[in-house]
């Protein structure tokens, strides 16, 4: 798995602290001083990776897989100003003259190829639209579609001054499509950030997950829903009462533990279930016309899914400690 993140306002040292209980334990960070937001590429272990190149606006890497077949990948961060497009088009004609094999681009563009993929009162420059065409053309790059919302991008403005834009994209040759041919891309929706996330998915897979081993591990997640502590004391004084011999603690321990992992497991469904449906509430009010009526009830939501999220990672990373 290789993650790309984009206008990060973190340098490297600030990175690691803030995310490094992250699974990505190889990453890059291009950020220079005084600059505005950087890049981070970050991938796990099993992904065989090399970064060829990098500047504040892509990072070029080659990737090998499993069968020995190998392709570019480019993270790409095109100039947002109207002035400097040109120098994303002639940034990414300069990136092809180190490709020598299949080619997957991904990023924000910062521009579009349509009019259909810009709302907003503002008509689209066609100049521009035209150039980021010829850009792709000229590289041999095609748009692999998507699934999802349509527009990547939005102001959050009130009514009129509301803009949506699909800035952002994955674009590929045509040998990595035949390569790939299954591959997908979808656009999840994001309360934290007026980007959403895209995920590229080349292979299908299937995981099944079990649980081999039932012994009883206190959760730290635990402590975070509000019956924890009056479930432990109820299971705790059901057996016995007064002077308890180490045997009683131990039954006393292993009731708790029964008791407390079905709460677990059954709480850890339900906020499963709480967040899938916070997400499609989001998605939901991310489409809508923004007025201040559905902007207060995404502050709202957005925050019951940020507890819930939190509850979700503490769970995770105890899980990934102890597995």
């Amino acid at each position: 798995m290789v993650c790309f993140l984009m206008e990060i306002l973190l340098d490297k040292e600030g990175f690691v602290q803030l995310y490094d209980n992250l699974p990505f334990p190889n990453q890059i960070i291009v950020k220079y001083p005084d600059s505005g937001g950087g890049l981070a590429l970050i991938w796990k272990n099993d992904v065989k990776l090399e970064v060829i190149s990098f500047t504040t606006n892509h990072i070029l890497a080659k990737v090998k897989e499993d069968d020995g077949f190998e392709w570019y990948l480019t993270c790409f961060y095109g100039w947002p100003e109207a002035n400097q497009k040109e120098k994303s088009w002639q940034h990414l004609a300069h990136l092809k003259s180190f490709i020598d094999g299949p080619w997957l681009c991904i990023g924000d563009f910062n521009a579009f190829l349509s009019s259909f993929e810009k709302l907003s009162k503002h008509p689209p420059q066609h100049g521009q639209v035209a150039a980021f065409k010829e850009a792709l053309d000229l590289c041999q790059l095609e748009d692999l579609g998507f699934r999802g919302y349509h527009f990547t991008w939005n102001n959050k403005q009130l009514g009129d001054a509301n803009t949506r834009v699909r800035l952002d994209r994955v674009v590929a040759t045509k040998e990595w499509r035949e390569k790939f041919q299954l591959s997908s891309i979808t656009h999840l929706s994001s309360h934290a950030s007026n980007h959403l996330p895209i995920i590229p998915q080349t292979k299908s897979f299937s995981l099944n997950r079990f649980m081999k081993d039932r012994k009883f591990k206190f959760k730290e997640f635990w402590f975070i829903l509000d019956d924890c502590e009056a479930m432990i004391r109820v299971a705790w004084d059901r057996i016995g009462h007064g002077f308890a011999s180490l045997s009683s603690i131990k039954e006393k321990i292993e009731t708790c533990g029964v008791d407390l992992f079905a709460l677990g497991s059954g709480r850890s469904n339900l906020d499963n279930e709480e967040i899938k449906q916070m997400q499609k509430m989001i998605e939901t009010l991310n489409e809508a016309k923004i007025t201040a009526k559905n902007r207060e009830e995404f502050l709202v939501v957005s925050k019951q899914l940020d507890e819930l999220l939190l509850k979700q990672e503490i769970y995770r990373a105890q899980r990934s400690r102890i597995s």
